[in-house]
Formats: structure tokens, C-alpha cells, sequence
């Protein structure tokens, strides 16, 4: 039989890869962009808004994640099948030893393929994790904006009277002989408003500052090595358990 991708294989190889990551997450706490956010996470409590635990910080990472989760599929179907394994694997009408299972030494849609050409296949899953953890943290797109919006609101709430003229220590000066408390209110809404604006201002590139190491986050929490190397890459791997997962394909 001629075999291509299997019709099934891409899908749930993807909703496999995503159930090893949450089931890393359960066991160990440790695991790709997961490990990535917490760090990103404890950066931005302790630089941008120190009143604030990094669980709270997470909280604000939702955006990015939700939209990495909600469009992945595609995106990784693709970059495995068919732009690297895909067509027949025989040659002269002949099945080469060990296809289509359990380790077909010919680049091909079979599973034997994939469980043969394995690192090559997990380097493929990373390099579009990676890519597009990325886009998605940078500037310009809708779930950054969302992300980023969080966290200067979380910045920017207040924590007391004593804490507004902490933020604003030349407040005194600006009011001093103004006289009455219109006065003093006006000037209190003018510096305010500009200490809030600088504050907005420079929490935004505190956070694009942090949100650029998302892939070196990533490759450092998947163990380094990001290649097609055997032994790369090994704490985002779970090879002797897909490679099982992949061999219960026909």
C-alpha cells in the first residue's frame, strides 16, 4: 500500500505533544514556554510591579498563551506535515525494511518515519514553538497589547495617598504659594497626570525589555542544544513516549 501522512497522525500528535507538556507541568512544574512564563512572570514582579507576587504576574501572560494555544495546530501540522514528512515511502513499488513501522529510514509520511528521523522531528516542534512564542511577544499584535495593558494597569493602581507623593516627590515644590486648594488640586492633576503618563511610558519598555528573552527562556527551559542533535533539547523531548504513542498508527 502507498503510504502518505496518516489522516489521523497530525492531529493527534499535536494533542498528544500538548498533553506530555501538561502532564510535565503536573509532575515536575518544569517544562518549555510553561517554565518560560513563570520566569518572564518573577521578572516583571520584581522590575515593573513589586507590590505584586509572580502569580499574579502569570495572570497577566494569559493573553499570549491563550492565543499561542488557540492557534498552534495549524501552524505546527503544517511545519511537520507535509513540509518536511510527506509522500511515499517505498521505492520500486517496495516497502524499504522497517516501513511504514517501526523505523522507516526513508523521509515519508509514515510513522516508522517520524519515530526514525525523531530528533529531526522534535527540532521541527520547537523551531515553531519558538517562532511563534516569538511573534506573539513582541510588539504589534493583539495579545501582546492585551498583555502589556494588564500589566501597566497593574502598575499604575494606587496604593494610598502616601504612595501618589511618593511617585511624584516634587509635588510640594510645583504647589508651594499656589495658594487654596484649587490650586493645589490642579496642580496635583497636572503633575499626576504626567507622572502617570512617564510611569505608562516606562513600564512598557520594562516589559518589551523582558519580553524579548522569550526565546532564549524557552530554549534554556527545554535544557539548550537546539538542534537536530539525539541528545538536544532534552527536557521538552518525552521521546520514549511519543516515539510509543506514534508506533500505535498502522
Amino acid at each position: 500500500m502507498h503510504r502518505q501522512c496518516h489522516p489521523r497522525l497530525d492531529r493527534e500528535l499535536h494533542l498528544s505533544h500538548r498533553h506530555r507538556v501538561q502532564e510535565s507541568r503536573e509532575t515536575s512544574g518544569y517544562c518549555s514556554h510553561t517554565s518560560a512564563d513563570v520566569l518572564q512572570a518573577q521578572q516583571i514582579s520584581r522590575d515593573l510591579l513589586p507590590h505584586d507576587s509572580h502569580r499574579d504576574s502569570v495572570s497577566y501572560l494569559r493573553s499570549i498563551r491563550s492565543a499561542y494555544e488557540e492557534g498552534s495546530y495549524e501552524g505546527m501540522k503544517t511545519a511537520i506535515f507535509p513540509s518536511y514528512f510527506h509522500g511515499k515511502c517505498q521505492r520500486n513499488g517496495v516497502d524499504p525494511a522497517g516501513c511504514p513501522n517501526p523505523d522507516c529510514p526513508v523521509v515519508c509520511g509514515t510513522p516508522g518515519s517520524l519515530v526514525h528521523f525523531f530528533p529531526k522531528l522534535r527540532f521541527i516542534a520547537f523551531n515553531h514553538t519558538r517562532n511563534t512564542m516569538q511573534r506573539l511577544c513582541s510588539p504589534g499584535n493583539e495579545a501582546y497589547d492585551r498583555s502589556e495593558h494588564a500589566v501597566v494597569q497593574a502598575a499604575a493602581r494606587p496604593r494610598g495617598y502616601g504612595y501618589a507623593r511618593r511617585r511624584v516627590p516634587w509635588f510640594e515644590y510645583a504647589v508651594t504659594g499656589a495658594g487654596g486648594e484649587l490650586a493645589r488640586s490642579a496642580a496635583q492633576g497636572r503633575n499626576l497626570s504626567y507622572a502617570r503618563k512617564r510611569n505608562d511610558e516606562s513600564v512598557k519598555k520594562g516589559f518589551e525589555k523582558i519580553m524579548k528573552q522569550t526565546t532564549d527562556l524557552f530554549e534554556e527551559a527545554c535544557g539548550g542544544r537546539a538542534s537536530e542533535d539525539g541528545k538536544a533539547l532534552p527536557k521538552c523531548s518525552w521521546e520514549g513516549s511519543m516515539k510509543s504513542y506514534i508506533l500505535t498508527f498502522p
